[in-house]
């Protein structure tokens, strides 16, 4: 009858020892509850811990070392990383885009041939942060040049083993003259939107001069060696090469970025000014009868319905304002000047200002000064192109006074060290070959 007593007996050490060693390891108050202990941890336990530690640092390393879209620069919110998604999602099999495509082009240097384009191009691709096709790659009006951008381009997504969100590596293309095309502007609109914009400028006769230079020394033949056959729009026989293409403001009112309401910007865009003083001009040299002749003429065409002409122009380019206002671009806009290469401590600046733009973590190397040494076909101070630098000086006025009162106010347009920036722009209303302080821009 003892002897369940006594089995209960040699149970109860066990169960206080169980109770004791549970209470041990698993009450709050234990010692073995507290992370410091790890000496008392199990080796699952001890690798677990490591690894979510690990884990945790890894990410927030590698967080902070990805590229941010600016809009989310300073954001406390951990990134999500989105992956490339296939070829065959963005691009069908007979070339359409089916898909947004715009991550693909991070930005673009699409400035205005002879204007440091192509060494600003050789200078970005010395960081490893930033990818840009060797040659021209441009998106004209043929929808394959979209298609091949987008095969080529996700290729090299896939190469440098980049996500669609964040990337470490920026891409680029570089395509200038792209805003004396309508079709090009219209790309970038549809596909684009996002991609940052970089533009050099410099002073129209320093630009006419050497762009008309560097056809002839492509051997383009055709090309006349009286620049006062080049005073006007291009016809197409002379390879592009003529005063109103030094017309930047024009090409660059394709963005969208001003109103286009008023008159004086109308003007400015139209180049009313100096058209009206060109005639005055011509006026002028004719005899005294010619002038009477066109003074009745001119009071007859405004009798007869010429000022219906003079309206028709006014709403063309109304239309063309509304198209314009209605697309306008969003892309964001860096300005820089081709002096500003040269200038040691603008290069400085110029630097700084890409590294930011891009969001490059990597320091931009120093910009080396060069010179080109190449055989002029012309120079442009010469008498005998007078009346074409007469012309570009004009271009050059309107287009430094539509820049500082419509383009630059736009809150997407930048530029780079401002100072130096609009001392150049300065010069543009100024003949350089007149003015022994800016004539060094020749020379660049």
């Amino acid at each position: 009858p003892m002897r369940p007593f006594y089995y209960l007996l040699l149970l109860l050490p066990s169960l206080l020892l169980f109770g004791f060693a549970r209470y041990y390891f698993t009450s709050p108050s234990s010692p073995l509850s507290s992370p410091s202990s790890f000496s008392s941890w199990s080796t699952f336990e001890i690798k677990q811990a490591d690894y979510l530690h690990n884990n945790n640092t890894n990410n927030k390393q590698a967080n902070s070392n990805n590229h941010e879209d600016d809009e989310n620069i300073g954001s406390n919110t951990t990134t999500t990383i989105i992956p490339l998604p296939p070829l065959t999602t963005l691009l069908s099999p007979n070339g359409t885009i089916i898909s947004d495509i715009s991550f693909l082009l991070d930005f673009a240097i699409i400035a205005f041939p002879k204007s440091g384009t192509t060494f600003l191009k050789d200078y970005l691709n010395r960081t490893n942060e930033t990818h840009l096709h060797q040659s021209e790659l441009c998106m004209k009006r043929d929808p394959l040049d979209v298609a091949d951008f987008v095969r080529r381009y996700h290729a090299l997504h896939v190469r440098y083993d980049q996500p669609r969100h964040p990337k470490t590596v920026r891409f680029g293309i570089k395509c200038p003259g792209t805003f004396y095309r309508t079709d090009d502007v219209h790309v970038y609109h549809r596909y684009f939107p996002k991609t940052k914009f970089i533009v050099g400028l410099r002073h129209p006769i320093s630009w006419f001069e050497s762009f008309y230079n560097y056809q002839r020394h492509r051997n383009v033949s055709g090309l006349p060696s009286d620049t006062s056959k080049l005073v006007g729009r291009c016809d197409g026989r002379h390879f592009h090469v003529c005063t109103d293409r030094g017309r930047f403001h024009a090409a660059l009112a394709r963005l969208g970025k001003t109103p286009m309401r008023e008159e004086g910007e109308l003007d400015l865009l139209l180049g009313r000014r100096y058209e009206d003083r060109r005639q005055q001009q011509q006026q002028q040299e004719q005899g005294q009868g010619q002038r009477e002749s066109n003074r009745k003429t001119n009071t007859t065409r405004e009798n007869n319905g010429s000022h219906h002409s003079k309206k028709h122009q006014h709403i063309s380019s109304s239309s063309r304002r509304r198209h314009l206002a209605q697309n306008g671009l969003p892309n964001r806009v860096l300005l820089y000047q081709v002096n500003q290469i040269h200038d040691h401590r603008t290069s400085e600046e110029l630097s700084i200002d890409l590294q930011r733009y891009l969001n490059i973590r990597q320091t931009l190397p120093p910009i080396a000064s060069y010179r080109q040494t190449k055989t002029r076909a012309i120079d442009i101070c010469h008498e005998e192109h007078a009346e074409a630098r007469g012309v570009l000086v004009e271009h050059g006025a309107d287009a430094r006074v539509w820049m500082r009162e419509y383009f630059l106010k736009h809150p997407s347009v930048s530029v780079v060290e401002s100072s130096s920036f609009h001392r150049i722009l300065d010069g543009w209303g100024v003949d350089p070959c007149l003015n022994d302080t800016i004539l060094h821009e020749r020379e660049v």
